[in-house]
C-alpha cells in the first residue's frame, strides 16, 4: 500500500503540480495583455486542459478499491478543485486590475474652450515614439517658475485647466506657470496607463519642460494628487527641483487599490501590478515636501499618509485638513493657502 501511495504522488501530484506551474506562469504573459475577452478564453482553455488531463491521470493509472487509493482520489479531486478557483481568482483580479484602477478619458468640451484662453497653450511632444500632449498655464512673461502637476485617476488635463479658470483657482499660482500633461491613454496622449508608463512620462514631461525657453529650470515645484502623487515623488526622486507638493498621498499602491477592493492583504498584496511604492523613492527625495492629509479622506487612510510622510531623509511639511473629503482637495480654501504659502517659500530669486 506504501508503493501503491508513492506510485500516486508520482504519477498525479507532481504532474498536475507541474501544470499549475506552467499555467501560472502563462498568467504572468496574460496580465499583460490588453484584451479582457481574450485573456478569459485563455484562462478558461487551460483549465479545460488542466482538468481533462488530470481526469485521464486518474482514470488510466487509479485502478483499484482500496481505501487508500479512494482516499488520495478524492484528496486530488479537492486539490484539483482548488487550483483550478485559485488560477480563476488571481486570473480575473489580474485581469480586471486595470479596469478598476485607471479611467482614461478626455473632456471634448473643455478641451474645446481652452483653446479661445490667451494665457493657454496647448502642449504636444513626442519622444521615442511616444506621443503626449496637455497644456501649459502662463501666468508669468519670460522665463518663469513651473508648478509641474500630476492628478488623480480620473483627471484630464483638458477639464482641470477649464475647471481652475471658471472657479478662479489661478490666483494660487501666482508667480508661477503650471503645466500638465496628460497620462498614456487619457486626454489626447497616446498608450496605455500603469505605474511604469506613468513614470516615464513623468520623466519625459519634465525633460520636455526644462527646454522651453519660458521655463525656469531651477523653479521647477512637482504637484501631485492621489494616484499623481506617485508619480510626483517618483520625478521628485530622479530629477533636481525646488519643491514638492504631495495632496491626498499613500505609501504604495497596494493601498489604492485596497481602497477600491480591500482585499490585498498577505499573498494577495503580490496580486497589484501597479505597485507605484511611493514610500520607497521617498528615500531618494533630498528636499523637503509639503504633504496635504485630511482626517475625513475615505480613500487614502492616514496611516498610508503618514507612513510616506515619514521616508522623507529631510522630514515633511505635513498639514491635517478636518473635513475634506477626497475628491475635494481642489476648491478648498486651506488646501490653496498651504500650497501657496509653500510655493512662495521655496522659490529661488
Amino acid at each position: 500500500m506504501g508503493e501503491k501511495t508513492e506510485n500516486v504522488l508520482k504519477k498525479y501530484v507532481l504532474p498536475t503540480c507541474f501544470m499549475c506551474v506552467i499555467t501560472l506562469l502563462i498568467f504572468l504573459y496574460l496580465t499583460e495583455m490588453k484584451s479582457l475577452a481574450l485573456g478569459f478564453l485563455l484562462m478558461a482553455l487551460l483549465l479545460f486542459i488542466i482538468n481533462v488531463l488530470f481526469r485521464l491521470l486518474v482514470s488510466k493509472g487509479m485502478k483499484g478499491t482500496s481505501i487508500i487509493t479512494k482516499t488520495t482520489k478524492g484528496f486530488l479531486f479537492l486539490f484539483i478543485l482548488f487550483v483550478n478557483l485559485t488560477i480563476a481568482f488571481s486570473a480575473t483580479i489580474l485581469l480586471f486590475s486595470d479596469e478598476m484602477f485607471f479611467y482614461p478619458n478626455q473632456d471634448i468640451e473643455s478641451y474645446e474652450k481652452n483653446q479661445k484662453y490667451k494665457k493657454y497653450e496647448e502642449i504636444q511632444f513626442n519622444k521615442d515614439n511616444k506621443e503626449f500632449s496637455g497644456w501649459l498655464l502662463k501666468n508669468e512673461k519670460g522665463r518663469a517658475p513651473l508648478v509641474l502637476y500630476f492628478g488623480g485617476n480620473g483627471e484630464c488635463s483638458a477639464r482641470r485647466f477649464h475647471s481652475n479658470k471658471d472657479a478662479d483657482y489661478w490666483n494660487y499660482f501666482d508667480g508661477y506657470n503650471f503645466m500638465m500633461v496628460d497620462y498614456p491613454g487619457y486626454g489626447n496622449s497616446k498608450g496605455t496607463p500603469s505605474d511604469e508608463s506613468m513614470f516615464d512620462m513623468a520623466l519625459k514631461t519634465y525633460d520636455y519642460a526644462i527646454t522651453r525657453e519660458d521655463v525656469d529650470s531651477d523653479n521647477i515645484v512637482i504637484m501631485g494628487y492621489s494616484i499623481g502623487t506617485g508619480v510626483a515623488t517618483y520625478l521628485a526622486s530622479q530629477r533636481n527641483i525646488r519643491g514638492l507638493i504631495l495632496m491626498a498621498p499613500y505609501d504604495e499602491g497596494v493601498s489604492l487599490y485596497n481602497s477600491i477592493l480591500d482585499i490585498f492583504h498577505g499573498p494577495l498584496k503580490y496580486l497589484v501590478r501597479n505597485k507605484f511604492e511611493s514610500i520607497k523613492y521617498a528615500k531618494s527625495v533630498d528636499i523637503q515636501p509639503l504633504l496635504l492629509v485630511s482626517k475625513a479622506d475615505e480613500l487614502i487612510p492616514n496611516e498610508s499618509s503618514l507612513h510616506l510622510s515619514d521616508a522623507f531623509p529631510n522630514g515633511s511639511v505635513l498639514y491635517f485638513l478636518k473635513d475634506v473629503k477626497h475628491n475635494f482637495f481642489w476648491g478648498n480654501k486651506e488646501v490653496f493657502e498651504n500650497l501657496n504659502k509653500y510655493l512662495q517659500e521655496v522659490k529661488y530669486e
